[in-house]
């Protein structure tokens, strides 16, 4: 099967995931598109590891993955190839690669750029590569090794005696707020204490419900998520909006004539009790 998925921050208002579908069928006309998100934060590569990496894990080894984030950032002349687990990986060299694959070994590939290229432009000559990838082509045959590459390094919790810190990622479309913290992280550091998770303006929150319905209509619940992650959430409500909570989000600033990137995330914290 030639399966090749597309993430991308560009939304569905406009033609351009059409046209891109339209010059990958050209050069496979057997090509099998899957769309994973087109509503990616490109301010958010947490979010957008995260989302995709979630994502990915379910399709089949041979599977191309198309990730359009941020395209013009970082260094312009290339974008890269890199094949992990079986799969190959296709995206902008701003250091969202090493925050998609966080610590695992990889070889990757340079796929140079004309830095006056437009996104259809760039996805022209992607759809050229990933034509000749469907054939079975060696990557090697396809690009060069990269000589260099901007790296991003992903959010971590941080970890005390008493207590575990994670950082808000996202909030997701019913305002449900997902932390970066895993449940199997969450237990390492419990080690079967009592705890509190610690809501800005809120309660503390003193268990961990199965699902939504686990706590009666209005009220605050913590979960661990499909992808095992930390979700907070209110049954039936908004839990982001009402208590002021935000996502992680990286945005240029511009001051006088300076360039300054400006990070911002929220932190949860986890007591635990002795």
């Amino acid at each position: 099967m030639s399966v090749v998925t597309l993430s991308s921050d560009i939304g569905f208002q406009d033609y351009i995931p059409g046209a891109i579908k339209g010059q990958i069928i050209s050069k496979c006309s057997n090509a099998v598109i899957v769309d994973i998100n087109h509503d990616l934060n490109a301010h958010n590569y947490p979010q957008v590891a995260y989302s995709c990496n979630q994502a990915f894990k379910y399709f089949p080894k041979g599977s191309i993955h198309v990730i359009l984030i941020d395209c013009f950032e970082g260094n312009n002349e290339q974008f890269l190839l890199t094949e992990v687990n079986g799969q190959i990986l296709i995206c902008p060299d701003n250091g969202l690669l090493t925050m998609l694959l966080n610590k695992q070994t990889f070889r990757p590939f340079s796929i140079p750029l004309q830095l006056n290229n437009t996104i259809l432009d760039l996805t022209q000559k992607l759809a050229e590569i990933i034509g000749k990838l469907l054939k079975e082509t060696p990557i090697e045959q396809i690009a060069l090794p990269a000589v260099s590459i901007q790296q991003k390094i992903a959010l971590q919790p941080s970890i005390g005696n008493n207590w575990i810190e994670g950082q808000i990622l996202f909030i997701d479309k019913f305002d449900n707020v997902i932390v970066n913290i895993t449940h199997q992280q969450f237990e390492e550091a419990a080690g079967n204490r009592p705890f509190e998770i610690n809501i800005p303006n809120s309660l503390g929150i003193y268990k961990i419900s199965k699902n939504y319905a686990d706590v009666p209509k209005g009220e605050v619940l913590a979960m661990f998520n499909a992808a095992g992650y930390l979700e907070l959430a209110v049954n039936n409500g908004k839990m982001a909006a009402l208590f002021g909570l935000r996502s992680f989000s990286s945005q240029k600033n511009t001051l006088g004539n300076i360039q300054a990137n400006a990070l911002f995330y929220q932190a949860i914290r986890i007591f635990f009790l002795n």
